[in-house]
């Protein structure tokens, strides 16, 4: 049997298997669409397809920041209150980021008609008609239907956060079924071109939407629609996404940028063959994308009670996880190269070996790449947004853009070559300094730190352990609370409270818990004026603030003894997890 007072990983542990599959499917998924939508508009329209399908990137990048961009920061700032037991204020930036999503995809679709065609003459300066009309096309059907393409992102990013990771999962799955089988039928059996492909990604992922049915009507739902009050949910949603904003936006413009200097160096030929190079990185995304998406599904409740232990848990994880699947990714990519270009449609030579030599320099920057996304994603996720917004910023467009020009032109003009070799070590040098650079600014301006970035232990004094689910364990824990009430100066009668409180807590998450309920984490933390006592554990949804004892019956299990003797009583169900928190005066 383990130490009661040691805290273990277990519960931290389960969480991250039960979101690690559903956010895996929901990437694979995601991933999946883009690469076998990118193959099929290969395989069926040829190569300038492929390069026209990319050309339009920038455009879609502003149409999905309400809904991509917005949603995720919402979803971690609303994690974050749920964290603090606030469902109000969670439930208002829902609301405020729904709407404001609503209006933006709107917006984008009124103007279609009129614009699709003059943006996309504008950004194939350089490029052919027929690059131009394909372009034009797809853009037009992505811009009309981009309201419920905005609306399924934003709820996609909620569902996490909302205990139903399972749900974000099967939206993509759905939505992509129907996306790539509609494909399929569009490019095979009408003239519709590259518009038909537009077309099948928008009916889709609305045909997806019917996933959410099960989430509106789940009793595990924390947020819902409200009044706004005021701007407050706008502003605090705004912030929470201001890393991934700074990623939208050198997203726009690192698209922009590497598809001028391409095209106006490589002609069409080479967007084709960078365009397969970037969905490698879907490839290794798929995996990694769903491992690293568990940070802001848990780390932001974690973080909103102050569990830097659990944080630090699910970090070595998820990192662990992450980069075992990078190394698999890289050593297929070098293995199959050749048998990768024929999948997308590319076998001739001399186009074929170009491709092959590209891909096989650009998957060096995989590890980096991936390193990249998780600091993103977990200092956006610990309020850290300058060290975040640092990374992206450094990752999509300051770099890339200079140093993938400089390897062009010192290819073409120095060595002779096509400039594409030069274009993916300008990649790969863009991932690596970005992280080194990353590195630097952070010892530099917190001195000490490491990535963490957060407390060594949970702040204050405090008392973190562990039991299993099971009564005989309980009476370790008056125990273990009273030693360490009166070492660190809490009179008799505060460190009886506690005692009771928490072995009573216990024995009532061990009683209605059920067969799910494994472990119990306990944490007494000794502030200024009071004493919290947070008790956490897996068994199935139990308040105990909303129990009542039968009439004639006694209270035996001591929730009433527990509401009596505790100054407040807080309740929340937070990534599938029963979350009490209990607040006694100190003295």
């Amino acid at each position: 049997m383990e130490p009661v007072h040691q805290r273990n990983t277990r519960l931290i542990d389960e969480k991250f298997k039960q979101y690690l599959l559903p956010g895996i499917m929901m990437a694979m998924a995601l991933q999946i669409g883009n690469i076998v939508d990118t193959i099929l508009v290969g395989n069926f329209l040829g190569a300038e397809a492929i390069a026209s399908i990319r050309l339009v990137l920038p455009v879609e990048t502003i149409i999905q920041i309400a809904g991509y961009c917005l949603g995720i920061g919402a979803s971690i700032a609303a994690g974050v209150l749920l964290g603090k037991r606030d469902k109000q204020g969670a439930s208002e930036i829902f609301t405020a980021i729904f709407w404001f999503t609503v209006v933006w995809g709107l917006f984008f679709a009124v103007i279609a008609p009129f614009t699709a065609e003059p943006i996309t003459k504008l950004l194939a300066a350089g490029g052919g008609e027929k690059l131009i009309k394909m372009s034009s096309d797809y853009l037009l059907i992505f811009m009309i239907g981009s309201p419920l393409l905005g609306i399924g992102l934003f709820m996609g990013s909620f569902l996490g956060v909302e205990n139903h990771p399972e749900l974000a999962s099967a939206y993509m799955i759905v939505s992509n079924v129907f996306n790539l089988s509609l494909d399929y039928i569009f490019l095979k059996y009408t003239s519709m071109g590259t518009m038909g492909a537009s077309l099948s990604t928008v009916l889709g992922y609305t045909i997806g939407m019917i996933v959410f049915y099960w989430y509106i009507k789940s009793p595990k739902r924390m947020v819902s629609f409200v009044k706004l009050k005021n701007t407050k949910p706008f502003k605090d949603a705004f912030v929470a996404s201001i890393p991934m904003l700074v990623f939208m936006i050198m997203s726009f413009f690192k698209e922009l940028g590497l598809n001028t200097i391409i095209i106006r160096y490589t002609s069409d030929t080479g967007l084709s063959v960078h365009t397969v190079c970037e969905n490698v990185l879907f490839i290794i995304e798929m995996v990694t994308d769903g491992i690293i998406g568990v940070i802001p599904n848990i780390a932001g409740i974690l973080y909103g009670e102050r569990d830097y232990f659990g944080i630090r848990a699910l970090c070595n994880k998820t990192l662990k996880c992450a980069f075992i699947a990078t190394a698999a990714v890289f050593a297929a990519s070098l293995l199959f190269t050749k048998q990768i270009s024929i999948m997308f449609g590319i076998t001739e030579n001399p186009l074929q070996q170009i491709l092959i030599t590209t891909l096989q320099l650009f998957v060096i920057c995989l590890p980096f790449h991936v390193w990249n996304k998780f600091l993103t994603s977990y200092y956006e996720t610990i309020e850290q947004t300058t060290q975040a917004s640092l990374v992206t910023f450094l990752q999509n467009g300051f770099l890339v853009i200079p140093l993938a020009w400089l390897g062009i032109y010192i290819d073409m003009y120095h060595f002779n070559g096509n400039g594409l070799s030069g274009l993916a070590i300008g990649f790969v040098s863009a991932e690596a300094l970005s992280s080194l650079i990353a590195y630097i600014y952070r010892k530099i301006k917190f001195k000490g730190s490491n990535f963490y970035m957060i407390p060594e232990e949970n702040p204050g004094i405090n008392l973190d352990l562990s039991i299993k689910a099971d009564v005989n364990e309980t009476p370790m824990i008056p125990r273990e609370i009273k030693e360490f009430c009166v070492n660190h100066g809490i009179s008799k009668e505060k460190a009886n409270i506690a005692a009771v409180a928490a072995e009573e807590m216990a024995v009532n998450c061990i009683k209605f818990g059920g067969k799910s309920s494994h472990w119990i984490d306990i944490c007494l933390n000794i502030e200024e004026d009071k004493l919290l006592l947070r008790i956490r554990d897996n068994g199935v949804p139990f308040d105990p603030t909303t129990y009542q004892a039968e009439e004639n019956d006694f209270d035996i299990h001591g929730i009433n003894v527990i509401k009596a003797i505790a100054t407040k009583i807080n309740y929340i169900r937070a990534i599938d997890l029963n979350n009490t928190v209990l607040e006694f005066a100190k003295n």
